[in-house]
């Protein structure tokens, strides 16, 4: 199973809606990222139904440009990745790579644009292999498809439906709980 499924499999409100865009482009260098301090938290996913199984993300500063992020539904497991921001047109995006394999093939990024509601949940929408302006493309180059998500950044048809996660004060996923 490729990153992008996983992250899919582990955001998703309804697995039956759309697909993570996957590439083997971030949107530009972790350079020119910044930390945005208002993500440093475990997230609660909100669900949509009830006895839907919410997943927990916790993101942590790995370093002064990218995140170490976590994601489990309780089933034991975690997976884990590297992401930053990308500004694109004022809009920050994380540029999402998972770690857990040296394999390129698994080293794929996937992309969420996100803002904050007023009442502090984490708001994001995925960028979807669904998408009909992501249909039959292709990209030679970081740059080109910078360049395309760049143009499209405002457009609705280019991203999944909104997830919603609420902040899970006091809540850790055992991979970073202090003993």
């Amino acid at each position: 199973m490729t990153f992008g499924r996983i992250v899919f499999s582990l955001l998703s409100v309804c697995m039956l809606c759309t697909g993570c865009y996957e590439s083997k482009y971030p949107l530009s260098s972790s350079d020119a990222s910044r930390i945005d301090s208002r993500l440093l938290k475990c997230w609660l996913e909100e669900p949509h139904s009830p006895g839907d199984r919410p997943y927990r993300v916790e993101i942590c500063k790995f370093n002064e440009r990218e995140y170490f992020v976590a994601f489990s539904n309780d089933n034991g497991t975690a997976t884990i990745a590297r992401a930053f921001t990308s500004m694109i047109d004022n809009v920050p995006v994380l540029n999402m790579q998972g770690i857990e394999t040296a394999d390129p093939h698994d080293r794929t990024f996937v992309f969420f644009k996100y803002s904050f509601a007023p009442d502090g949940a984490l708001q994001t929408w995925m960028i979807s292999s669904d998408s009909p302006l992501l249909e039959k493309k292709t990209f030679s180059s970081q740059a080109s498809f910078g360049a395309y998500i760049k143009k499209h950044i405002h457009d609705k048809l280019l991203f999944g439906d909104m997830q919603r996660f609420k902040q899970a004060d006091g809540l850790h996923l055992k991979f970073f709980s202090k003993p």
